[in-house]
């Protein structure tokens, strides 16, 4: 198996859409969600569970249709504070890997057709084919799992990537604020431009983005020395708006500010 390094670099974040649903409903409700990136590197949500399972949680070979995907194409979750990765074969199959892990050492990944994902939480996919559709499948979930994000620490902010456990309804972060999201708390998802995200931060009640100032746009900046003149553009932190949505299927990443553990509640 390859050695592969853990990257969690801002700049890979996934640019992704989610397509329609197709729901069967029988004695339980499957969904197949497809959900379209444009990127190499891409978050994907965990909104489904397994057929049959007792708990919100999906093995690894059921949880992404291989369909569209290539062989060498890889699939990364965290696993407590280390990392497991998939490599897709030759025959479609998910094959474990060895992972060196951020904090120093190697960690062989268990089995696939072993390791269950739990519903609430995301998976980072590496793909050499980023046009095509990503199909998401697994059975609904009639009450929405919760995870709990990592605490920050004084001096910086953890990142935990996660994912709504809806298939069928986007996130709307003008709507979704839960109790213990402190103010300084991060939301980062993808968008277009030089860094491939957007972020929002909490101010204790709502999730906020950077505006220009209504009241003083623009601030003048004299250098004694030269003479010359600066003009900067003032930004306040403005409430998101309705619509402010994450699609289904789709994964982002919680940064935690606060120095203790988060439960998100959806």
């Amino acid at each position: 198996m390859k050695l592969r390094s853990i990257i969690c670099a801002f700049a890979v974040a996934a640019a992704m859409v989610a397509s329609a649903t197709t729901t069967v409903t029988g004695a339980n409700t499957f969904a197949r969600l497809p959900v379209t990136s444009s990127y190499t590197n891409s978050i994907i949500a965990i909104p489904l569970s397994g057929c049959g399972e007792a708990t919100e949680q999906i093995y690894v070979t059921n949880l992404v249709q291989t369909t569209n995907l290539t062989p060498g194409d890889t699939l990364m979750y965290k696993n407590g504070e280390n990392w497991n990765a998939w490599e897709l074969d030759s025959s479609y199959k998910w094959q474990e890997m060895t992972v060196s892990q951020p904090k120093g050492g190697v960690t062989p990944t268990p089995l696939a057709s072993g390791t269950q994902l739990a519903c609430g939480k995301a998976c980072w996919l590496y793909r050499s084919n980023p046009n095509a559709t990503i199909y998401l499948y697994g059975q609904t979930n009639a009450v929405r799992p919760g995870v709990t994000v990592a605490a920050g620490t004084s001096s910086a902010i953890t990142y935990t990537i996660v994912g709504y456990p809806n298939e069928a309804v986007a996130l709307d972060l003008a709507t979704w604020h839960p109790s213990g999201v402190a103010a300084g708390d991060l939301v980062v998802v993808p968008a277009s431009g030089t860094t491939g995200q957007k972020t929002y931060k909490s101010n204790g009640s709502a999730w906020t983005t950077k505006t220009v100032d209504p009241v003083t746009p623009v601030t003048e900046v004299k250098n004694p020395f030269t003479k010359q003149t600066t003009y900067v553009t003032n930004f306040v932190d403005t409430a998101v708006s309705s619509g402010t949505t994450i699609p289904a299927g789709c994964g982002f990443m919680y940064g935690r500010k606060a120095t203790s553990a988060l439960p998100l509640a959806w």
